[in-house]
């Protein structure tokens, strides 16, 4: 299993105890990111999460989550943006047993942020539009499990049609806007549009786990008709993962620095391993792997 983004999880207690859908792993990572406090528009975020999750009152703002770490995140971004203390508590379980939590930040402070989170609201900077999109996932975004029976599928639901509408205006990605039991929903429902949408919210880790996963889901779903299929129909299977490869062998290993060089060699020797495992192969972490990786695949393109 691959860590991060956990499929399993033993001991569940009850019958209907639930295992962490790939969703709420996308949350804690997003919740994660803001924790450390390294990226941009960390305020657009907080606007993004009050306004897909918050109630406002005359007194100030409560947010419910049903995420522990995204309830801890926006108590650390109301303190590190504004200097203001929030109150943090669980509330009653949802319909589906899931504990919920509240987090209340009031008075003057938080009515006056108001003003100030509406102006990052209305930033036009692709960081800080960014930033927004993932304040809104963390708050009512939802992505099905790659690989299983509900295909491809990323949403951000709200009562409020005004607020689906600039998720998709700031979605690099084109996102389809309906209306479902008196929810708006801006969605895309391909593997593209998916994947694309996690790039541009800084989940470059979690792209990859859904492209290998997505794959593997469709190599199952092709074993259980290969009575069906010829050779030719089971080239195509292949076809992405050949034309990756194809791009790490134009690379000249003579013309890189030494750290591509050794990465480029390790990853050609074991072609079918994970970030994981060449990460402990290598004796570098899955980032770094990630990163080089990443920029061998930018080499090709531009040397082609």
């Amino acid at each position: 299993m691959r860590p991060g983004f956990a499929t399993t999880r033993a001991g569940s207690r009850g019958r209907c105890a639930r295992l962490p859908s790939f969703a709420s792993e996308v949350r804690r990572q997003l919740a994660a990111g803001a924790a450390v406090g390294q990226r941009a528009g960390t305020r657009a975020e907080l606007a993004g999460l009050v306004d897909a999750a918050g109630d406002w009152d005359e007194n100030g703002v409560t947010l419910r989550t049903s995420s522990a770490a995204v309830a801890r995140s926006a108590v650390r971004l109301w303190r590190s943006e504004f200097g203001l203390d929030s109150g943090l508590s669980p509330t009653r379980p949802d319909r589906f047993g899931r504990t919920r939590y509240a987090v209340r930040t009031e008075g003057n402070g938080a009515i006056q942020a108001a003003d100030e989170l509406r102006f990052a609201r209305g930033s036009r900077s692709v960081a800080d539009r960014a930033a927004y999109l993932r304040g809104a996932f963390q708050g009512a975004g939802s992505v099905t499990r790659p690989g299983g029976r509900g295909g491809y599928h990323l949403e951000i639901v709200h009562r409020d049609e005004e607020f689906a509408k600039r998720v998709a205006a700031f979605s690099r990605v084109p996102l389809k806007l309906a209306r479902r039991r008196g929810r708006w929903v801006a969605y895309t429902k391909s593997a593209d549009g998916v994947t694309s949408l996690l790039a541009q919210m800084g989940l470059n880790e979690a792209v990859l786990e859904y492209e290998a996963r997505a794959v593997l889901g469709e190599v199952k779903a092709n074993a259980n008709r290969v009575t069906n299929f010829d050779s030719a129909n089971a080239g195509r299977t292949a076809t992405a993962a050949a034309r990756q490869q194809r791009a790490l062998e134009s690379l000249d290993p003579a013309r890189l620095p030494q750290a591509l060089r050794d990465m480029l060699e390790l990853r050609l020797e074991h072609p079918d391993a994970s970030l994981a495992e060449l990460a402990q192969m290598g004796g570098l972490s899955k980032s770094a792997v990630n990163h080089r990786l990443r920029r061998l695949v930018s080499l090709s393109a531009r040397s082609g």
